[in-house]
Formats: structure tokens, sequence, C-alpha cells
């Protein structure tokens, strides 16, 4: 090996890590891969805690993400309220609970107590109690178009009257003392055991 004097170049230490292309690796290099593998295992942590904190915030992965919510059990549910039909074929009103429930019952009408008929077999006593002469006949005369029998017509012989006065005795006669009082237009009816049948005093101003 040839021998040349020493420049600037020949100035690096012998331990220095510098090598040139003309000098050999006085370092060896380590080639066992150590680095990549701890940095293969770094990314590696990174990722999974990436995965365990991050994913499931943005709902990546849960595992009711692509479900529907069920439907809630407590729910009551509703049927719908029947309709009438268009056409009307087979409709009761009748039978409509609301229809009966507003309708107001028909009221009974109170029976009226019916009043006895007159009896126009029993005679009838007619008295003239006006002073005016043949006042008695003439209301015998309208009795009898009515149908009435009279059995008496003569003069009142009692006190003077103010009116026309309707008598009758029993309780069975009333009804005859009514029906001749709206016949002869005397309002007054009074009952006396003194007469036997029914007795028309026509007093003064008896028209």
């Amino acid at each position: 090996m040839s021998n040349y004097p020493r420049d600037e170049f020949d100035k690096v230490p012998e331990t220095s890590s510098r090598q040139g292309v003309h000098r050999e690796r006085l370092i060896p290099s380590r080639s066992s891969g150590l680095g990549l593998i701890i940095t293969v295992g770094i990314l590696a942590l990174v990722l999974g805690v990436a995965a365990y904190f991050v994913l499931p915030r943005l709902g990546i992965g849960a595992d009711d993400g692509g479900r529907a919510p069920a439907a809630d059990s407590s729910a009551t549910v509703q049927s719908p309220e029947p309709q009438a039909s268009e056409s009307g074929k087979g409709a009761d009103p009748s039978a409509s609970p609301a229809a009966a429930s507003s309708a107001e019952p028909t009221p009974t009408p109170t029976p009226t107590p019916t009043q006895d008929a007159a009896d126009r077999s029993q005679p009838v006593v007619v008295l003239n109690g006006s002073g005016v002469g043949g006042l008695g006949s003439s209301v015998s005369d309208r009795l009898g178009a009515d149908g009435w029998i009279t059995a008496q017509v003569a003069n009142w012989g009692g006190q003077p009257l103010q009116e026309s006065i309707i008598y009758y005795g029993a309780e069975d006669q009333l009804p005859n003392a009514q029906e001749l009082s709206q016949l002869l237009g005397i309002p007054a009816v009074v009952q006396s055991p003194e007469f036997t049948l029914v007795t028309v005093v026509a007093g003064p101003g008896f028209q």
C-alpha cells in the first residue's frame, strides 16, 4: 500500500462517526428492526385508544344504532270511532244512545175525575121569585126543550131573593143541579135539606 502525505481530510478522528466514501464503516449499524417494532406498537396503541373513546361518541359501532325505537307498550291504543254509513242503510235512529238519552219522557196526563152524568128522569120544581108573571112557565118550557121533566111550577113563598138560586137536597142530585146551572145561567147552587127535589128559583133579573 502506497504512503501519501497527510492532508486536511486526514484530520478526522479515528473514533468519529463521520465516514467518507474511501473509508470503511467504523461503527457497525444496528439492523435488528427494534425501532420499527416500537413505532408500530405506539401507532397500534394510539389507534386502539382512539377506537375505544372516540368511535362510540361518533355513533359508529353502536349495537342499537340501526334499530328503530320500540313502541311503548304502555301507550293506550285508541280504537277508531264508528262512522255513520254514507248510504244510511241499516241505520236505526232509535238505537242511538245519544238520541235515547236526550229524548225527554212524555208526561202522562193526570186523569181528571169524571163528573156524574145528569139524570133527566128526575123531576124538577120551578118557582117564580121575581114577581114577573109567567116567568115560571117560561123556565119550565126551557127545561122541557132540553129533556127535563117539570114536576111543579109555582111562586116562591120565602124571603125575597136578590138573585136566582138552584137548590138540591141529596148528594146524588148535585150533577142535576150543576147541569141546570149551566143551562139556565144561574151560578148559585146551594144544598139544603129542605128540598127533596132539585128546585129552580128564578129571582129578580133572571133572563
